[in-house]
């Protein structure tokens, strides 16, 4: 795991708890939590446990798939703030726990005790709105009264209720007006269309915020605990954030509370908005999106005269999988295609990870002579290396390759 590393500790969390079906995290137990990368918090909650943490629904046996928390979380949000090309919004909410990946296997980190918050900012591009769904290392450093209580990279993550963006959990000495200070890096990806040339730059973004019970209180009362009966079901929260509309289960949209200000949510396009030849399982559904461990893919060939194709009469093989309900990009995996054609290999190579202005995240390359009929496979070598909120912790880990047809002329297309 780059930028960190486990320590061993024991910790007895402020909840101690149990629901019927289950588990609610601090029944003062041996945990795992995840230490910093080098930095260690000067924080020192000494042993005190904070008032009003919520009990949060922990489910015992979820599905290997999207599931339904127990609750929806609340949070309050920040003005939003510039750091050269980007826009930055800071949310503030309860610290909880969360799951960080390393090649297929996902390792539960969990809030220390005592004070604290759960600290996350969305990042996107104020031009089009475009949330950035991929790594670009936030550091943030948080002071109080000129004194450092905390430095430490952000994870990359993925929320039902978020989509993309960067946090993790922050122990704070006292109650009071922290100032915090994150440094952005460029965007690692190669960016195509409107993003070409833009966000090569690192930026700083400065805010601050009040820890206090009046925060405590509100982040914990706006919790909202869902109906018994549907805890672990497969579903997904609707986004907290954006006015985009959501594929699956219908859910009410919601605003962070603290702020008007409209933060972007990181949904893709839907699939029957992206051009060209559709690819399709010849196994699966007539209707529905070919899928990997719960993954959506889209898979699409554009043709030669496409901005994306590049020269020589070329195709443009187009590759986004997402959230099976949200539409949220997979980033941070390694993806790789195989083109067959009555049993003789044509084409096989890794798929470059690309940030459009138009198709945004998305796996792709330019490719030739790849005809009606013929056989496409993608295979994962790695899935997304990003870290989940519950509800997405046991899916998009053992990816499956997928085997998709060129279909002879356009029908009936999965949305």
């Amino acid at each position: 795991m780059n930028r960190r590393r486990f320590l061993r500790e024991t910790s007895a969390l402020p909840v101690a708890a149990a629901v019927a079906g289950c588990a609610a995290p601090g029944s003062g137990t041996d945990t795992e939590t995840e230490g910093t990368d080098g930095d260690d918090d000067a924080a020192d909650s000494g042993g005190e446990t904070v008032t009003g943490t919520p009990l949060i629904p922990r489910i015992d046996d979820p599905p290997k798939a999207v599931y339904l928390p127990g609750h929806r979380k609340s949070m309050h949000a920040l003005e939003p703030v510039e750091a050269g090309d980007y826009a930055v919004a800071p949310m503030l909410t309860y610290p909880h726990p969360f799951w960080v990946v390393t090649g297929t296997d996902g390792h539960p980190v969990e809030p220390a005790a005592g004070r604290g918050v759960h600290l996350m900012i969305a990042v996107w591009d104020p031009e089009t709105e475009t949330v950035v769904p991929v790594d670009i290392g936030p550091r943030v450093t948080i002071e109080r009264d000129d004194e450092r209580v905390a430095s430490r990279s952000l994870w990359p993550m993925l929320s039902q209720e978020m989509g993309f963006h960067f946090g993790d959990n922050v122990v704070l000495p006292a109650d009071g007006t922290y100032t915090a200070e994150v440094v952005l890096g460029p965007i690692p990806t190669r960016r195509t269309g409107s993003f070409e040339g833009r966000f090569a730059d690192r930026a700083t973004a400065t805010f601050e915020f009040t820890y206090d019970e009046t925060f405590r209180e509100d982040v914990v009362d706006g919790i909202e605990l869902l109906d018994r009966e549907r805890w672990g079901k497969r579903g997904a929260l609707a986004p907290m954030t954006g006015d985009s509309e959501r594929d699956g289960p219908a859910g009410g949209e919601h605003a962070p509370e603290g702020t008007g200000a409209e933060i972007p949510y990181s949904a893709l396009r839907p699939a029957d908005e992206y051009p060209g030849t559709r690819l399709i399982d010849s196994d699966g559904e007539p209707n529905a999106l070919p899928r990997s461990d719960d993954a959506a893919f889209v898979v699409t060939l554009l043709e030669p005269e496409t901005r994306l194709a590049g020269e020589d009469d070329r195709q443009y093989l187009l590759v986004s999988p997402r959230t099976p309900y949200n539409r949220v990009p997979l980033a941070n995996a390694s993806l790789r295609a195989t083109v067959d054609r009555d049993g003789a290999m044509g084409f096989e190579g890794q798929l470059e990870a690309r940030l459009d202005g138009e198709f945004g995240h998305h796996y792709g390359r330019s490719v030739a002579d790849v005809r009606p009929g013929d056989t496409v496979r993608i295979d994962v070598d790695s899935p997304p290396q990003t870290a989940r909120h519950q509800g997405y912790e046991t899916a998009f880990l053992e990816m499956e390759s997928l085997e998709l047809v060129v279909p002879d002329a356009a029908g009936p297309l999965p949305r």
